[in-house]
């Protein structure tokens, strides 16, 4: 987490929530789909967050959830890879699991 920038991440969150829907203009299923969407990614930002502001004994503990969150808002993102504002820069840093100790 530490190669990722504050940058790097406040482009994905902005680009992430800025194609999610005001759920205020839907109605039914797609009202719920957008809010299950937000829920979902407003915990994995809170998540990367937390461990960024973390103390180091604390980040250390963190540190995997934090990855996996990430992941999530990188393939959140990628939903849209074709949208002209997709952030490449940010979304490029993804990473791999410890095979052996996954959680």
């Amino acid at each position: 987490m530490e190669r990722i920038t504050e940058e790097q991440v406040t482009q994905l969150v902005r680009f992430v929530l800025g194609r999610i829907p005001d759920t205020s203009l839907l109605q039914g299923e797609a009202r719920r789909a957008a809010i299950a969407l937000r829920l979902a990614a407003d915990k994995q930002i809170m998540a990367v967050r937390f461990h960024r502001s973390a103390q180091l004994e604390q980040a250390a503990k963190t540190e995997l959830h934090a990855t996996a969150s990430w992941n999530l808002l990188v393939a959140f993102a990628q939903v849209w890879r074709d949208h002209p504002e997709f952030p490449a820069g940010a979304a490029i840093e993804t990473f791999e699991f410890d095979c052996d100790s996954p959680l």
